[in-house]
């Protein structure tokens, strides 16, 4: 349900993953390496899947758009979600850390799968896009090490559904 606390957080989400893309980023010859991908996880593990999903990708897409990234915007947006629903998701269904984990790697392997994708048809080579996952994987799982430093001190505030 949208109350206005959630759109609030979604907002102020939005905009954390937006400045930790747009202005903590390291440029690289393809693209740039940012800590975004950590205010990401959080998206979906403060507001939930669904809604976490839809502040990442705004927040994702934006940082594209105003980096001069703007074909990839769909891509980010699609990767993105999927990593905030996710972790929103094992949030819920996940008993043990080990399964916690696993559930993040599965985000981490698919985001680089969705860049890898779009890549294949944005080149046109199937080899060429190649060369990203590592740099792709590597963003995201240094987002993952600073999220699980900020998940307890952030678990308070969780919005329950």
């Amino acid at each position: 349900m949208m109350t206005t606390k959630r759109m609030v957080y979604m907002a102020l989400l939005s905009a954390v993953v937006f400045i930790s893309t747009f202005i903590v980023k390291v440029p690289i010859p393809n693209g740039y390496v940012h800590l975004g991908d950590a205010a990401v996880f959080l998206c979906g593990y403060i507001l939930g899947p669904v809604f976490g999903g839809i502040a990442a990708a705004i927040g994702a897409g934006s940082a594209d758009y105003f980096s001069g990234y703007a074909v990839y915007i769909l891509p980010t947006m699609i990767a993105k979600s999927s990593m905030a629903w996710i972790t929103g998701r094992w949030i819920l269904n996940a008993q043990n850390t080990k399964k916690q984990y696993g559930t993040m790697l599965i985000a981490i392997v698919l985001m680089c799968a969705v860049y890898y994708i779009a890549e294949v048809f944005m080149l046109g080579s199937i080899s060429a896009p190649l060369i990203n996952v590592p740099f792709n994987a590597l963003q995201a799982l240094v987002g993952l090490v600073v999220f699980l430093l900020l998940r307890r001190p952030f678990s308070a505030f969780r919005l329950e559904d």
